[in-house]
């Protein structure tokens, strides 16, 4: 008789974060349980642990790619002693920018939604895990990411050193603890991808070459035709619609235009004169 089907095991959030609220949010989390599934699959429990607190997880977005800035981050990275483990390129779509960003987006207005959609239909983004010798390389890698409002981070966080220019073009996306790495690996790949990238990065040592992030940044590059600029007959209107109505329908219309360069132009122009939060402010 085969082996049957087994219940997903489930992590001990509360030994995964230092956020009381975050661990009992997320002990009914279906991406927590996948992720710690394939990371106890592939390194059996004890060293499912290990991985999630010796891991750091960054995502560089479609957003940071369309603005020439990926290598730049990845410099900035290494710079601070972090050492790549393992790298994908990782397309996202709708559904995955809700599951990633649940928590973050339950105040988001419909402007917020459509322009993070607009953001991630750019193209593929970079993910790579990473170690530090330091440790707590999650924590780490978050700090040094910087805050969302450009006039509250350092000049040499990522976000500054990426040239995020408001708090929806944060250009980098990193997990903030060991919980959000285990949840973050199940958001971003689907299992097979997910246990092959665990596998290779439990491997890797620690003086592993850049070359792990080489061919996946050759990837997401080549999916980015170069940015031509606008005719000026084509260039898009610079004053918004007073009546909001309006205003939505031209930015339904401009972030859906033809080209990527057209379509970046359109999502870096809206991402500054929208509401972001359905209080009116703009975050």
């Amino acid at each position: 008789m085969g082996q049957g089907w087994a219940d997903m095991p489930a992590p001990a959030p509360d030994r995964l974060t230092r956020e009381p609220e975050k661990a009992r949010h997320y002990a009914f989390d279906p991406l927590v349980r996948e992720g710690w599934a394939t990371l106890v699959g592939v390194l059996g429990a004890g060293e499912a642990e290990r991985f999630a607190f010796e891991t750091a997880l960054l995502w560089v977005r479609p957003d940071a790619v369309a603005a020439g800035a990926a290598a730049d981050v990845l410099a900035r990275v290494e710079a601070d002693g972090f050492t790549p483990v393992g790298a994908s390129a990782v397309r996202l779509e709708r559904a995955g920018v809700r599951a990633l960003w649940w928590w973050q987006l339950h105040r988001a207005t419909a402007e917020r939604l459509l322009l993070l959609d607009a953001v991630v239909e750019l193209g593929p983004g970079l993910l790579v895990l990473y170690r530090h010798p330091g440790g707590d390389a999650a924590r780490r890698l978050t700090r040094l990411k910087g805050g969302n409002d450009p006039a509250g981070r350092p000049a040499d966080s990522l976000r500054s050193v990426a040239g995020s220019p408001n708090r929806l073009l944060t250009m980098v996306h990193t997990s903030d603890d060991p919980l959000d790495v285990v949840r973050e690996l199940a958001a971003f790949l689907p299992w097979r991808e997910r246990a092959a990238l665990v596998a290779s990065a439990h491997a890797s040592s620690p003086s592993a070459p850049q070359s792990v992030v080489q061919a996946p940044l050759a990837v997401v590059m080549a999916s980015y035709a170069p940015a031509k600029g606008l005719a000026a007959a084509d260039a898009l209107p610079g004053r918004v619609p007073a009546q909001r109505e309006a205003a939505f329908a031209e930015l339904v219309r401009d972030i859906t235009a033809e080209g990527t360069g057209r379509r970046w132009e359109a999502v870096e122009r809206w991402s500054r004169q929208v509401p972001l939060l359905t209080d009116g402010a703009v975050r």
